[in-house]
Protein backbone atom coordinates (compact mmCIF):
# COMPACT_ATOMS: atom_id res chain seq x y z
CA UNK A 1 0.00 0.00 0.00
CA UNK A 2 0.70 3.58 -0.34
CA UNK A 3 0.90 6.43 2.14
CA UNK A 4 -2.30 8.19 0.34
CA UNK A 5 -4.42 4.70 0.59
CA UNK A 6 -3.96 4.08 4.78
CA UNK A 7 -5.99 7.65 6.37
CA UNK A 8 -5.49 6.29 9.58
CA UNK A 9 -1.59 7.85 8.68
CA UNK A 10 -2.91 11.35 9.18
CA UNK A 11 -3.77 11.34 12.61
CA UNK A 12 -0.15 11.92 13.80
CA UNK A 13 2.01 14.58 14.38
CA UNK A 14 5.20 14.88 12.17
CA UNK A 15 7.59 17.34 12.02
CA UNK A 16 8.11 19.37 8.99
CA UNK A 17 10.72 21.86 10.31
CA UNK A 18 13.54 23.09 12.28
CA UNK A 19 11.99 25.53 15.02
CA UNK A 20 14.97 27.83 13.77
CA UNK A 21 13.42 27.67 10.23
CA UNK A 22 10.00 29.82 10.56
CA UNK A 23 11.14 33.15 10.72
CA UNK A 24 9.85 36.47 9.78
CA UNK A 25 8.24 34.87 6.27
CA UNK A 26 5.50 31.88 5.80
CA UNK A 27 6.88 28.81 4.96
CA UNK A 28 4.74 25.97 2.47
CA UNK A 29 5.53 22.59 3.26
CA UNK A 30 3.77 19.75 2.09
CA UNK A 31 2.05 15.88 3.92
CA UNK A 32 0.26 13.25 2.27
CA UNK A 33 0.15 16.17 -1.37
CA UNK A 34 -1.60 18.59 0.44
CA UNK A 35 0.32 21.90 0.41
CA UNK A 36 0.24 23.27 4.44
CA UNK A 37 1.52 26.87 5.32
CA UNK A 38 3.25 27.60 8.22
CA UNK A 39 4.01 30.37 10.43
CA UNK A 40 5.13 32.35 13.49
CA UNK A 41 2.90 35.10 14.35
CA UNK A 42 5.55 37.16 16.21
CA UNK A 43 9.16 36.29 17.69
CA UNK A 44 8.87 33.61 21.07
CA UNK A 45 5.33 32.67 19.99
CA UNK A 46 4.79 29.02 18.54
CA UNK A 47 4.26 28.27 14.97
CA UNK A 48 0.81 28.03 13.44
CA UNK A 49 -0.75 25.88 10.40
CA UNK A 50 -2.75 25.61 8.09
CA UNK A 51 -4.33 24.57 4.62
CA UNK A 52 -1.66 26.62 2.05
CA UNK A 53 -4.73 28.01 0.13
CA UNK A 54 -6.79 31.81 0.62
CA UNK A 55 -10.70 30.83 0.81
CA UNK A 56 -11.14 33.73 -1.45
CA UNK A 57 -9.22 32.59 -4.98
CA UNK A 58 -7.09 29.72 -3.80
CA UNK A 59 -3.77 31.12 -3.67
CA UNK A 60 -0.93 29.83 -1.90
CA UNK A 61 -0.65 31.81 1.41
CA UNK A 62 3.01 31.15 1.51
CA UNK A 63 3.81 33.32 -1.43
CA UNK A 64 2.86 35.83 0.55
CA UNK A 65 4.15 37.68 3.90
CA UNK A 66 3.60 38.80 7.44
CA UNK A 67 1.61 41.54 8.43
CA UNK A 68 0.64 41.98 12.42
CA UNK A 69 1.03 38.32 13.38
CA UNK A 70 -1.32 37.68 10.16
CA UNK A 71 -0.33 36.22 7.34
CA UNK A 72 -1.23 38.21 4.10
CA UNK A 73 -2.80 36.49 0.84
CA UNK A 74 -0.04 37.46 -2.27
CA UNK A 75 -2.95 37.52 -4.67
CA UNK A 76 -5.88 40.00 -2.91
CA UNK A 77 -4.31 41.45 0.65
CA UNK A 78 -6.89 39.27 2.64
CA UNK A 79 -5.38 38.69 6.19
CA UNK A 80 -5.62 35.71 8.52
CA UNK A 81 -4.70 35.60 12.16
CA UNK A 82 -3.09 32.52 14.23
CA UNK A 83 -6.65 30.88 14.50
CA UNK A 84 -7.39 31.07 10.39
CA UNK A 85 -9.85 34.20 10.86
CA UNK A 86 -9.85 36.86 8.34
CA UNK A 87 -9.20 40.20 10.14
CA UNK A 88 -8.55 42.05 7.06
CA UNK A 89 -10.66 42.19 3.43
CA UNK A 90 -9.02 45.41 2.06
CA UNK A 91 -12.43 45.35 -1.34
CA UNK A 92 -14.64 45.96 1.32
CA UNK A 93 -15.54 48.94 3.13
CA UNK A 94 -14.62 48.83 6.87
CA UNK A 95 -18.22 48.89 7.67
CA UNK A 96 -19.06 45.95 6.38
CA UNK A 97 -19.08 42.87 7.91
CA UNK A 98 -16.22 39.68 7.31
CA UNK A 99 -17.80 36.76 5.71
CA UNK A 100 -17.82 34.10 8.66
CA UNK A 101 -16.70 31.63 5.58
CA UNK A 102 -13.76 33.81 4.71
CA UNK A 103 -11.14 31.79 7.21
CA UNK A 104 -8.63 28.89 6.82
CA UNK A 105 -8.60 25.51 7.29
CA UNK A 106 -6.10 25.40 10.74
CA UNK A 107 -4.60 21.87 11.16
CA UNK A 108 -2.88 20.87 15.00
CA UNK A 109 0.76 22.07 14.96
CA UNK A 110 2.98 21.95 18.00
CA UNK A 111 7.10 22.79 18.87
CA UNK A 112 9.15 20.47 20.79
CA UNK A 113 13.40 19.15 20.37
CA UNK A 114 13.43 22.05 18.23
CA UNK A 115 10.80 20.59 15.79
CA UNK A 116 7.92 22.12 14.26
CA UNK A 117 5.52 19.15 14.36
CA UNK A 118 1.85 19.27 12.60
CA UNK A 119 -1.09 16.62 12.40
CA UNK A 120 -3.68 16.91 9.34
CA UNK A 121 -6.16 14.61 10.71
CA UNK A 122 -7.83 14.13 14.17
CA UNK A 123 -4.61 13.33 16.64
CA UNK A 124 -4.60 9.78 17.88
CA UNK A 125 -1.31 11.04 20.14
CA UNK A 126 0.57 13.88 20.84
CA UNK A 127 4.19 14.59 19.54
CA UNK A 128 5.99 11.42 21.02
CA UNK A 129 8.19 11.25 24.10
CA UNK A 130 11.78 11.09 23.24
CA UNK A 131 13.45 9.34 26.00
CA UNK A 132 16.18 11.21 27.88
CA UNK A 133 16.11 13.99 25.12
CA UNK A 134 15.47 16.96 28.24
CA UNK A 135 17.49 14.78 30.65
CA UNK A 136 20.41 17.21 32.42
CA UNK A 137 22.74 14.52 31.64
CA UNK A 138 22.40 14.30 27.88
CA UNK A 139 22.92 16.67 24.74
CA UNK A 140 21.05 16.77 21.46
CA UNK A 141 21.88 17.65 18.13
CA UNK A 142 19.83 17.70 14.94
CA UNK A 143 21.80 16.08 12.15
CA UNK A 144 19.05 16.66 8.96
CA UNK A 145 15.89 17.21 7.91
CA UNK A 146 15.84 16.33 4.40
CA UNK A 147 13.61 15.47 1.24
CA UNK A 148 14.17 11.80 0.03
CA UNK A 149 12.97 10.02 -3.37
CA UNK A 150 11.50 7.50 -1.29
CA UNK A 151 8.28 6.65 0.62
CA UNK A 152 8.27 6.66 3.75
CA UNK A 153 7.24 3.10 5.72
CA UNK A 154 10.62 1.75 3.13
CA UNK A 155 12.70 4.46 5.01
CA UNK A 156 11.47 3.13 8.63
CA UNK A 157 11.09 0.08 7.86
CA UNK A 158 14.84 -0.16 6.76
CA UNK A 159 15.88 1.53 10.51
CA UNK A 160 14.16 -1.45 12.08
CA UNK A 161 16.14 -3.75 9.93
CA UNK A 162 19.44 -4.50 11.95
CA UNK A 163 20.37 -7.14 9.78
CA UNK A 164 21.04 -5.02 6.76
CA UNK A 165 23.67 -3.18 9.04
CA UNK A 166 26.40 -5.96 8.11
CA UNK A 167 25.94 -5.06 4.70
CA UNK A 168 24.79 -1.81 3.54
CA UNK A 169 27.27 -0.34 6.15
CA UNK A 170 30.31 -2.25 6.05
CA UNK A 171 31.97 0.72 5.15
CA UNK A 172 31.12 2.58 8.06
CA UNK A 173 29.83 0.42 11.07
CA UNK A 174 28.35 -2.60 9.31
CA UNK A 175 30.96 -5.70 9.51
CA UNK A 176 30.10 -8.42 6.97
CA UNK A 177 32.34 -11.16 9.44
CA UNK A 178 29.33 -10.61 11.86
CA UNK A 179 25.94 -11.30 10.07
CA UNK A 180 24.75 -13.45 12.64
CA UNK A 181 21.79 -11.98 15.00
CA UNK A 182 21.21 -13.30 18.60
CA UNK A 183 17.41 -14.43 18.78
CA UNK A 184 15.44 -11.28 20.08
CA UNK A 185 11.46 -10.84 20.58
CA UNK A 186 9.56 -8.19 19.68
CA UNK A 187 6.65 -6.24 22.03
CA UNK A 188 3.69 -4.40 21.06
CA UNK A 189 2.21 -1.32 22.56
CA UNK A 190 -0.36 1.11 21.64
CA UNK A 191 1.07 2.72 18.68
CA UNK A 192 3.73 0.65 17.73
CA UNK A 193 6.98 -2.31 18.62
CA UNK A 194 10.03 -2.56 20.52
CA UNK A 195 13.17 -5.06 20.76
CA UNK A 196 16.43 -5.38 21.98
CA UNK A 197 19.37 -7.27 21.11
CA UNK A 198 23.25 -7.66 21.93
CA UNK A 199 25.93 -8.26 19.43
CA UNK A 200 29.42 -7.66 18.95
CA UNK A 201 30.79 -5.81 15.83
CA UNK A 202 33.88 -4.45 14.39
CA UNK A 203 34.91 -0.94 15.64
CA UNK A 204 36.94 1.42 12.93
CA UNK A 205 39.32 3.91 14.25
CA UNK A 206 36.61 6.78 13.61
CA UNK A 207 34.13 5.34 15.51
CA UNK A 208 37.37 4.25 18.14
CA UNK A 209 37.39 7.81 18.75
CA UNK A 210 33.76 9.06 18.68
CA UNK A 211 33.08 6.44 21.53
CA UNK A 212 36.04 6.41 23.83
CA UNK A 213 36.74 2.82 23.15
CA UNK A 214 40.09 0.94 22.03
CA UNK A 215 39.38 -2.65 21.72
CA UNK A 216 39.03 -3.74 17.67
CA UNK A 217 35.66 -5.13 18.03
CA UNK A 218 33.16 -4.16 20.83
CA UNK A 219 29.60 -4.74 22.07
CA UNK A 220 26.55 -3.12 21.18
CA UNK A 221 22.83 -3.74 23.25
CA UNK A 222 20.47 -2.32 20.56
CA UNK A 223 17.38 -1.01 21.77
CA UNK A 224 14.65 -0.10 19.20
CA UNK A 225 11.00 1.62 20.07
CA UNK A 226 8.68 2.27 17.08
CA UNK A 227 6.67 4.99 19.22
CA UNK A 228 4.91 5.47 16.25
CA UNK A 229 3.97 4.18 12.50
CA UNK A 230 6.98 6.87 11.17
CA UNK A 231 8.79 7.79 14.18
CA UNK A 232 10.92 5.97 16.46
CA UNK A 233 14.11 6.04 18.93
CA UNK A 234 17.05 3.78 18.81
CA UNK A 235 19.21 3.64 21.90
CA UNK A 236 22.93 2.00 20.69
CA UNK A 237 24.28 1.39 24.57
CA UNK A 238 28.16 0.32 24.34
CA UNK A 239 29.96 -1.85 26.98
CA UNK A 240 32.48 1.44 28.13
CA UNK A 241 28.48 3.38 29.56
CA UNK A 242 28.55 5.19 26.27
CA UNK A 243 24.66 5.93 24.84
CA UNK A 244 23.99 7.25 21.02
CA UNK A 245 20.67 7.40 21.07
CA UNK A 246 19.03 8.10 17.91
CA UNK A 247 15.30 10.00 17.48
CA UNK A 248 14.39 9.36 13.85
CA UNK A 249 11.14 9.00 11.52
CA UNK A 250 10.16 9.85 7.81
CA UNK A 251 7.32 12.50 7.15
CA UNK A 252 5.31 11.45 4.37
CA UNK A 253 5.49 14.20 1.20
CA UNK A 254 3.64 12.09 -0.58
CA UNK A 255 3.77 8.24 -1.93
CA UNK A 256 6.96 8.44 -3.24
CA UNK A 257 8.63 10.94 -1.39
CA UNK A 258 9.79 11.85 2.82
CA UNK A 259 11.42 13.72 4.80
CA UNK A 260 13.97 11.88 6.43
CA UNK A 261 14.96 13.43 9.97
CA UNK A 262 17.35 12.79 12.72
CA UNK A 263 18.17 14.25 15.94
CA UNK A 264 21.01 12.63 18.20
CA UNK A 265 21.22 12.57 21.81
CA UNK A 266 24.95 11.73 24.02
CA UNK A 267 25.50 11.00 27.78
CA UNK A 268 29.39 11.73 27.13
CA UNK A 269 29.54 15.46 26.78
CA UNK A 270 31.15 15.84 23.41
CA UNK A 271 33.17 18.33 22.62
CA UNK A 272 32.36 20.36 19.11
CA UNK A 273 35.25 18.71 17.67
CA UNK A 274 34.24 15.45 18.77
CA UNK A 275 30.47 16.31 17.52
CA UNK A 276 31.54 17.02 14.37
CA UNK A 277 32.87 13.80 13.92
CA UNK A 278 29.90 12.11 15.84
CA UNK A 279 27.55 13.70 13.07
CA UNK A 280 30.01 13.19 10.13
CA UNK A 281 29.71 9.51 10.58
CA UNK A 282 25.78 9.11 11.19
CA UNK A 283 25.56 11.27 8.35
CA UNK A 284 27.98 8.27 5.76
CA UNK A 285 25.83 6.01 7.63
CA UNK A 286 22.73 7.56 6.21
CA UNK A 287 24.23 8.08 2.75
CA UNK A 288 25.01 4.43 2.40
CA UNK A 289 20.76 3.98 2.93
CA UNK A 290 19.74 6.27 0.29
CA UNK A 291 20.39 4.88 -2.99
CA UNK A 292 18.88 1.83 -2.06
CA UNK A 293 15.66 3.01 -0.29
CA UNK A 294 15.01 5.40 -3.86
CA UNK A 295 15.47 2.36 -6.02
CA UNK A 296 12.67 0.47 -4.03
CA UNK A 297 9.29 0.68 -5.12
CA UNK A 298 7.36 2.78 -2.53
CA UNK A 299 4.18 0.44 -2.57
CA UNK A 300 4.56 -1.24 0.95
CA UNK A 301 3.56 -4.46 0.92
CA UNK A 302 0.81 -5.19 4.09
CA UNK A 303 0.78 -9.21 3.47
CA UNK A 304 3.18 -11.21 5.20
CA UNK A 305 3.19 -13.40 2.20
CA UNK A 306 4.64 -11.26 -0.29
CA UNK A 307 7.77 -11.28 0.75
CA UNK A 308 10.42 -13.83 1.66
CA UNK A 309 11.27 -13.14 5.66
CA UNK A 310 13.60 -14.99 7.79
CA UNK A 311 14.09 -15.33 11.65
CA UNK A 312 15.98 -11.86 11.89
CA UNK A 313 13.07 -10.13 10.06
CA UNK A 314 11.14 -10.21 12.68
CA UNK A 315 10.87 -6.49 13.71
CA UNK A 316 10.07 -5.61 10.27
CA UNK A 317 7.13 -8.54 9.80
CA UNK A 318 5.57 -6.90 12.77
CA UNK A 319 5.86 -3.68 11.08
CA UNK A 320 4.53 -4.68 8.29
CA UNK A 321 1.02 -6.48 10.64
CA UNK A 322 0.67 -2.72 12.11
CA UNK A 323 0.22 -1.44 8.86
CA UNK A 324 -2.21 -3.83 7.67
CA UNK A 325 -4.25 -2.81 11.18
CA UNK A 326 -4.28 0.82 10.17
CA UNK A 327 -5.07 0.68 6.71
CA UNK A 328 -7.87 -1.91 7.97
CA UNK A 329 -9.51 0.67 10.50
CA UNK A 330 -12.44 2.41 8.47
CA UNK A 331 -12.14 2.65 4.64
CA UNK A 332 -8.82 2.26 3.38
CA UNK A 333 -8.54 3.69 -0.53
CA UNK A 334 -6.81 0.89 -2.60
CA UNK A 335 -7.12 1.11 -5.96
CA UNK A 336 -8.01 -1.57 -8.33
CA UNK A 337 -4.36 -1.75 -9.30
CA UNK A 338 -3.37 -2.74 -6.05
CA UNK A 339 -5.38 -5.83 -5.27
CA UNK A 340 -2.37 -7.78 -4.05
CA UNK A 341 -2.57 -5.53 -0.96
CA UNK A 342 -5.78 -6.83 -0.14
CA UNK A 343 -4.53 -9.96 1.43
CA UNK A 344 -3.43 -8.17 4.43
Amino acid sequence: MLVSEIPALRDYFYPVLLGAGVGPEPVRVELFGAGYVVWRPAAGEPAVAAVDECPHRGARLSQGWLAEGCVVCPYHGWRFDSDGACTLLPQNEPTLPIPPRARLVPVHCEERYGLVWVCVGTPRAGVPDFPHADDDGYTLRHEFLEEWAASAPRVVDNSLDISHVAWVHRGTVGDPEFPLLPPFEVTRHEHGLRFHLTYVSRVTEKQKANLGVVADHAERSTFVDLLQPLCFTAVLRYANGVEHILYKGATPIDDTRCLFWQVVARNDAPDEARWASIVAMDRAVTQEDRPILEGIVPDFPLSTTTEVHTRSDRMTVEYRRLFAELAAEGDAIVRPDRLWSRTA
